[in-house]
């Protein structure tokens, strides 16, 4: 074998061979510093995902048991039921103005026709891709930051199924999470009822116990808490609430509106009184 002149490999002196060993040593510590820095990076990240995410799983589980428990309660299966989902928000200054141009737009990233209200604070919109209308409000801000309120209301001509509203909860939550928001959510579905008496069938279903009754007339709202749920509030004498369903028998029609919630029934009953009016009672 031909070897060119002066390419043979010579041995390297005990100096060159300290500089080769500080240089390994040198790649290695700066590689593990990178590591290092990493590994937190992730670690951090992981907190406030782990947060996030844990919001986002509770809300899903919620849902779709409130789902399952519906189906056999409205008239038509939960499906023909329209359904609200809030979301409380709570972020740093600017909030409200990174997710209102993202929460508005359709599948092809196009900006989508909505309505702005109240000095901007206010931005409302159908957005078929989550099966009703988004409505974004800025409820108070402050040195802390923003406080937002952000409702899904579905609308039936444009939800598909159970999979088209958790996909569309769990989608929401995340842009509010990417956004930097911390958030709480809630629950309500409102239809016809399909059993004479709902709240005790809601009560059996659900292998719930009472905390606090109302009943007036033809109305009957009933809070309860379930261990099938993973959302609560507090709701006194040390009891905590995770369930309301309220019902109204509409004297004309003799059928019975039925509204539940989750972990109460927030805004009005909608339509649940004497001609469309809120006259049940409404949680504190």
């Amino acid at each position: 074998m031909y070897i060119p002149k002066g390419t043979m490999p010579g041995r390297k002196s005990p100096a060159g061979r300290r500089r080769a060993g500080r240089t390994r040593a040198g790649i290695a510590l700066a590689l593990l510093v990178i590591a290092a820095g990493a590994a937190w990076g992730l670690i951090e990240d992981g907190k406030e995902g782990g947060e996030a995410t844990a919001a986002v799983q509770a809300l899903r589980h919620d849902l779709q048991t409130l789902w399952e428990w519906g189906d056999g309660q409205f008239e038509g299966g939960s499906k023909a039921a329209d359904w609200t989902i809030r979301w409380d928000v709570s972020g740093r200054s600017g909030t409200m103005a990174a997710l209102a141009p993202k929460l508005f737009t359709d599948e092809k990233g196009e900006s989508l026709d909505k309505l702005v209200q109240n000095e901007g604070k206010t931005v409302s919109g159908v957005v078929p891709a989550y099966g009703g209308r988004l409505s974004l409000s800025l409820v108070q801000e402050d040195e802390a930051g923003e406080r937002l309120m952000l409702l899904l209301q579905t609308e039936r001509t444009l939800l598909r199924d159970r999979s088209m509203l958790l996909e569309s909860a769990a989608s929401l939550s995340e842009e509010l999470a990417r956004g930097g928001g911390d958030f709480a959510s809630s629950l309500k579905a409102q239809g016809k009822a399909e059993s004479e008496d709902p709240v005790r069938q809601m009560m059996k279903l659900a292998n719930a116990e009472s905390v606090d009754r109302y009943e007036d007339g033809g109305t009957v709202s009933e809070t309860f808490y379930t261990g099938k749920l993973r959302s609560g509030i507090e709701a006194g004498r040390g009891k905590t609430a995770n369930l309301q369903v309220a019902a109204h028998r509409e004297t004309e029609t003799g059928k019975t509106a039925l509204a539940l919630g989750i972990p109460v029934i927030t805004g009005d009953y909608g339509g649940m009184g004497e001609e469309g009016d809120s006259s049940m009672p409404r949680p504190e």
